[in-house]
């Protein structure tokens, strides 16, 4: 008997599509790269050229007519995560979007309608959630019923001020919140949803390290029910790269860095385990063979890119940046 593989496509042919291709191409047994999309002919064929892609599309709408494409991976900046979201899911096939999904909760609720109508998959590539380290350490905590009073969890770099980055620019929805404050957002929802416990709207600060900026540069998010979580973002400050995690006799530090989860020390009851599992490739292949399992088990949910977290994330952010005063960045400039 032949195993099945599900076909993959990947739209958008920036530096996260090769870290992608490499894993799917190298470790995902029941997938493979059937065919890639870009408006740049050259940087599509130098993409084929490097991953042995047969199939290629020098346009978005070609990728989505063609019938033997069973998945697309979204894999460009979170502006046009939503068109092209549209255009695939109104095609049949399933979707995996680069994080974070979308920049607006109606968005989100009007993409997964679709994809139910549609009877496809629509998930958010969170992809730190998937690796087997994190998987085992939620075992864990279910099966000896933690219960959980704190999370501290940041994801910031220092990066060099300037508006032609997309993390800078706030006609591409640039900022700590949506390029990298989706990360600790998603590991407070996740365990928060594990446990059992509720999630309010954070008390949040944003600030600026640069005078010039128009974009959130660094963003705290303070939860004071439900599980305390402290929460950071920044594109201008190397912050803490652990996790830290505590509860009634518990103590669960998520090393550096803990998004890419690899070794995991948890300390309960006065013993020390140690979870630790390192990826075959750069941790993309976790998702990739997740999401091909559940196509090929004809799946149209995921029990760990649940789709309760990713709306979640997405209005807390939502709500977080108009607040504050950066509705801005939450649509394109067209």
């Amino acid at each position: 008997m032949v195993e099945q593989r599900v076909r993959w496509a990947i739209a958008g042919l920036g530096k996260i599509a090769h870290r992608f291709a490499n894993d799917l191409t190298k470790h995902v047994p029941n997938g493979y790269l059937y065919a890639i999309a870009s408006r740049s002919e050259k940087r599509t064929e130098s993409f084929a050229n490097q991953y042995e892609v047969e199939n290629t599309y020098s346009s978005y709408q070609e990728l989505a007519n063609d019938p033997d494409v069973d998945v697309v991976y979204i894999a460009t900046i979170h502006p046009f995560h939503y068109d092209m979201a549209k255009l695939f899911l109104n095609a049949g096939k399933h979707v995996l979007v680069e994080k974070p999904a979308f920049t607006e909760l109606s968005h989100w609720d009007e993409m997964h309608q679709l994809a139910s109508e549609k009877g496809v998959l629509l998930l958010e590539a969170m992809k730190s959630v998937t690796f087997p380290a994190y998987q085992s350490l939620r075992q864990f905590i279910k099966q000896n019923k933690i219960k959980i009073t704190s999370i501290e969890a940041a994801f910031g770099n220092w990066h060099s001020f300037g508006i032609e980055q997309q993390i800078f620019n706030p006609e591409l929805c640039g900022g700590a919140t949506l390029d990298v404050g989706v990360y600790p957002l998603w590991l407070y929802a996740d365990l928060s949803h594990l446990t059992g416990s509720n999630i309010s709207l954070p008390k949040v600060t944003y600030w600026q390290d640069n005078p010039n900026s128009e974009v959130d540069e660094t963003a705290e998010f303070i939860f004071e029910q439900g599980i305390n979580g402290n929460i950071k973002a920044s594109i201008t400050q190397n912050l803490a790269r652990h996790a830290i995690i505590q509860g009634p006799e518990i103590k669960i530090i998520i090393h550096d860095k803990w998004w890419n989860p690899i070794k995991i020390d948890v300390i309960y009851k006065g013993e020390h385990t140690v979870i630790s599992q390192s990826p075959m490739g750069g941790g993309f292949e976790y998702e990739a063979t997740h999401v091909s399992e559940l196509i090929i088990q004809g799946n149209v949910s995921s029990p760990i890119l649940r789709a309760e977290t990713s709306r979640k994330v997405i209005a807390i952010m939502e709500q977080s940046l108009k607040e504050q005063g950066f509705s801005r960045l939450l649509k394109k400039n067209n």
